[in-house]
């Protein structure tokens, strides 16, 4: 029997058990705090009668722009990512990056359980990751009202999925709860990629893998000029690895396209 929504979340405010008080509308059982479904997703973010965070970044900004979303894998992503990576590196298609994944999550051997695509945009990855494992519970998570508009569209066809819109600083999840996670060409958005790591960390269930893309450190004169034109974050690849094992993951590995790469790690 698939894994419920409702087993999965738990309240981003107070860590509390969330129950369902009607057919739109679930409620902590600990502090009141309320979410709404609406437009095929559950709202973990905004509250009834309160206004929407502010998106913190320009790069954020952008994920909200529905103009931006509608180009967004056809034109946008492969475009920042070759501008991250470099214009003369070999960043994978969809297809090719979905492959790692799939190898790194071990989909082959999974069919039951829950996993979570974090950031799920456009839901590209999200419906992949459901077509692989038709038996689970697949979620997708993002922080842009566009990009769940967009990934509703995407998934349509795929009961196994549900769509929740939460902030990556306090995932809206009970602990130990998903087999795996996959972060696709996210990371570089966080204000505090430590924190995530952590966060990742408590929902995993143990022998759980976290898998994610994004973009080293360099010095190409594009990466540098993206940077200051959106705000978004690389990574230092000499402490990654530390910095995960802190998180407490083991077994890392790391696939390089370029400055753009693929890592994973696993919860022991």
């Amino acid at each position: 029997m698939p894994v419920q929504l409702l087993d999965l979340l738990a309240c981003p405010a107070c860590a509390g058990t969330v129950e369902r008080t009607s057919a739109r509308e679930i409620t902590c059982a600990s502090c009141g705090r309320a979410a709404t479904a609406s437009e095929g997703y559950l709202d973990m973010i905004r509250e009834p009668g309160k206004p929407d965070p502010a998106a913190p970044t320009t790069a954020q900004k952008l994920m909200e722009s529905p103009a931006f979303v509608r180009l967004y894998e056809v034109a946008m992503r492969p475009f920042f990512a070759r501008l991250f990576a470099g214009f003369g590196s070999h960043v994978p298609g969809y297809s090719e990056e979905f492959d790692v994944y799939h190898h790194w999550l071990k989909l082959e051997e999974s069919r039951e359980g829950a996993w979570l695509d974090l950031s799920c945009g456009a839901g590209y990855f999200t419906d992949r990751l459901a077509g692989a494992v038709p038996n689970a519970t697949v979620v997708g998570l993002d922080i842009s009202v566009a990009m769940l508009e967009k990934a509703l569209q995407e998934t349509v066809g795929r009961p196994n999925v549900q769509l929740v819109r939460g902030d990556v600083r306090g995932l809206p999840f009970r602990d130990e709860v998903f087999d795996g996670v996959s972060n696709p060409g996210s990371l570089h958005l966080y204000a505090d990629p430590q924190a995530a790591y952590r966060e990742v960390f408590r929902l995993l269930k143990p022998g759980g893998i976290y898998t994610a893309s994004t973009f080293a450190l360099n010095d190409y004169p594009s990466s540098r000029l993206g940077v200051r034109l959106t705000g978004i974050r690389r990574t230092d690849l000499r402490t990654l690895p530390e910095e995960l094992e802190k998180a407490g993951f083991i077994d890392y590995r790391l696939r390089k396209f370029g400055s753009a790469f693929i890592f994973a790690v696993t919860k022991p």
